[in-house]
């Protein structure tokens, strides 16, 4: 496997493991297949990606928990995670944020996102207290990096990486 230098020495595989299109049962989003999955997370494992990415509502909700599941058994320090707060989905961030942590069973998210900006509620998620709510679980340790993905124009892409130290 080939690794990039992050910062801080940690070195992230070049290759990661999405977990939003896990193998489900029946063709049913919310039933992932969790022994055909684990099966792919421990083939990751071993082939030595250790970025494992995913969201609130990936398999309306499954997916974190089923990924705090397969990753268990692996030393915490081998493997980062990421997952994202998603505003459409449910804008009370404190919320959403303590129910990712309770599904992935781990005290700390390594990279966290705001999911997926759009111009039309930027101004809604930016102003909203999340990103003072998140600035403070990362000073206690319950978020390594503070991030966002953005699907927006560019004078709103501006303004909100003034908003704010971004890690990425």
């Amino acid at each position: 496997m080939q690794y990039k230098e992050y910062k801080n020495g940690i070195k992230l595989s070049r290759l990661g493991m999405g977990a939003m299109r896990l193998p489900v049962l029946n063709q049913d989003e919310a039933q992932i297949d969790y022994n055909q999955a684990e099966v792919l997370i421990d083939q990751c494992m071993k082939g030595g990606v250790n970025y494992y990415d995913t969201a609130f509502i990936y398999h309306e909700g499954k997916s974190e928990e089923f990924l705090g599941r397969a990753l268990a058994k692996y030393p915490r320090d081998t493997f980062y995670v990421a997952d994202k707060f998603n505003f459409q989905a449910d804008p009370d961030y404190r919320a959403q944020f303590q129910e990712q942590r309770k599904r992935l069973q781990m005290e700390r998210i390594d990279f966290y996102l705001l999911h997926g900006i759009q111009d039309h509620f930027a101004d809604d998620i930016t102003g909203s207290g999340c990103i003072e709510y998140f600035d403070q679980m990362k000073h206690e340790g319950k978020i390594r990096y503070l991030g966002f993905s953005f699907h927006g124009s560019a004078d709103v892409l501006s303004r909100i990486l003034d908003m704010y130290p971004w890690d990425f």
